[in-house]
């Protein structure tokens, strides 16, 4: 088997860029790591790093070692993990990164459920887009995941995958909060307001616009959910997004959700998501649990919480 502290040195070397930047994050010279990782070559008798670089660039055979390592370390993380959990049950370490379209306050009293229930685990919760949540699980460094997409990365698994179409969100009483369905020609007469093109959400609109020959021209594109929520809160106009971003004003019925009469706007999901193969810490089995079925419930049946 490979030296575990060589494939370290391999591994930090390609995560921050150069060997010289390993040493530091190490606390050992530059030419350890360099020695560490020819030794390392010279073990598994191929080429681990590309010659003539400035910076590290790994060979196929680097990224497999690496690759091994992060295994490694997945499966130390789960074993330790479980000696810790029967040491002293409910107790634990977990990661957590969810899109932006989840932080509400139906997901805090899922969170907050959770956290009383086991008030030994540690959460730390990360809040980004799709791409950099799924880029989270692939790195390890959160254990699970939850974005408005299915996975379109072979390593990334769902776990679980529920229906959430892309609505047309209202004032309660904008004229079209008791529409049954709107189209896009409807929506693009309407003062708009849209996430811009960093979510995945946005890109499906395009995509909608593009088949039904329909571009709509919103007068406000933004990098946050909640300021559109306050955009239609206020009365100014209207806005395209997911139930799940809007159900403390469903709730509440401040809010309305209307559906869109368009095939890939109705056809969208929310995904909980997992690295393929990574070995989970106890607690993060535990706090699965709750998500299922936070997924699974409607903000209707929670409005009283």
């Amino acid at each position: 088997m490979p030296n575990i502290v060589r494939l370290r040195y391999l591994y930090e070397s390609a995560r921050l860029g150069t060997m010289h930047a390993a040493g530091d994050s190490l606390d050992v010279a530059t030419s350890s790591v360099s020695r560490q990782i020819a030794q390392l070559e010279q073990e598994l008798g191929l080429p681990l790093v590309e010659k003539g670089r400035r910076g590290v660039k790994l060979t196929e055979a680097g990224e497999a070692a690496c690759a091994h390592y992060k295994e490694k370390l997945s499966q130390e993380e789960a074993f330790l993990s479980h000696i810790e959990a029967m040491k002293k049950a409910r107790s634990g370490k977990i990661a957590l990164a969810v899109g932006e379209a989840f932080v509400t306050q139906r997901f805090s009293n899922m969170l907050s459920d959770f956290m009383s229930e086991y008030p030994d685990m540690e959460i730390h919760v990360s809040v980004s887009n799709t791409a950099r949540v799924s880029t989270q699980i692939l790195d390890d460094e959160a254990h699970l995941g939850l974005i408005f997409d299915i996975p379109r990365e072979p390593n990334i698994s769902a776990r679980m995958t529920v229906s959430q179409p892309l609505k047309l969100v209202v004032g309660r009483d904008h004229p079209l909060s008791s529409a049954a369905s709107v189209d896009l020609v409807a929506i693009s007469a309407e003062n708009l307001a849209l996430p811009d093109d960093s979510y995945r959400m946005r890109q499906i609109i395009r995509a909608a616009e593009q088949e039904a020959h329909t571009y709509l021209d919103p007068s406000l594109t933004i990098n946050s959910l909640t300021f559109l929520r306050d955009f239609v809160l206020s009365g100014r106009g209207v806005s395209i997004l997911p139930e799940l971003a809007v159900q403390d004003g469903l709730g509440d019925g401040s809010l309305r959700a209307v559906s869109i009469s368009n095939e890939l706007l109705n056809g969208t999901k929310t995904s909980l998501i997992t690295r393929s193969g990574r070995q989970l810490p106890i607690g993060a089995y535990l706090l699965i649990s709750s998500l299922e079925a936070y997924l699974r419930q409607s903000p209707d049946e929670t409005a009283d919480h």
